[in-house]
């Protein structure tokens, strides 16, 4: 059987679970601390394929490639400016749009989109389901807790990857969140203040010498 070209590049998508489920396993390989779950992880390869076939990507390739970017850089990668009006131009083909974001003249671009300021969480939902009206005092969902553990993580110690967030260590952050508040509570402002002179002081014992003096 002689495939037609068109079908071809899209040959995994023929298995719509399957395919999901390839993009799942790259992204696991890729970033195995990113999401806490399957279904999590799931869901947001759901949302960024939709996302990445409103830009008018179709290929296996192109599907697959898109999600890999809301990953590694932000998941709302494609509203950078410069991004943005390369993706919208279309006096040229979808695949060559996407081509092109990838080029020098980019770098600011990607520099400026992958910064934590830039980063919008809302991109990792459907897209076709209507947005949450916005609840300060919402609680944590899981994918909150986990990517908090994630996040923690490389504060602390410096970049991953690290073990996917388990059940257990988002019950040991959400204790030890609980402990740190209580004992906040029972400070007085004058420990508070003692507290903070005593770090301070450790910040400037730590300092590098410059020499002067």
């Amino acid at each position: 059987m002689k495939i037609p070209h068109d079908q071809f590049d899209r040959l995994l998508q023929q298995d719509a679970e399957a395919f999901i489920g390839r993009i799942m396993e790259a992204v696991h390989d890729a970033h195995p601390a990113y999401r806490e779950s399957d279904a999590m992880r799931r869901a947001s390869v759901i949302a960024g394929v939709k996302r990445a076939r409103a830009h008018g990507l179709t290929s296996d390739e192109d599907l697959m490639a898109y999600v890999l970017m809301m990953y590694s850089i932000n998941p709302n990668f494609d509203q950078q400016p410069q991004i943005a009006a390369a993706l919208a131009d279309t006096s040229v083909s979808p695949h060559d749009r996407w081509d092109r974001i990838f080029g020098e003249d980019f770098d600011d671009a990607w520099e400026e989109a992958a910064t934590w300021e830039f980063r919008d969480g809302a991109y990792w939902l459907d897209p076709d389901l209507p947005p949450a009206a916005p609840e300060d005092d919402a609680p944590l969902t899981e994918a909150d807790w986990a990517e908090l553990v994630v996040a923690l993580k490389q504060a602390q110690q410096g970049d991953g990857p690290y073990p996917a967030a388990s059940p257990e260590d988002l019950a040991q952050a959400k204790e030890e969140l609980r402990a740190a508040l209580l004992k906040r509570a029972r400070q007085t402002p004058e420990e508070l203040e003692a507290e903070a002179r005593a770090l301070a002081e450790r910040l400037r014992s730590q300092a590098p010498s410059t020499g002067k003096g």
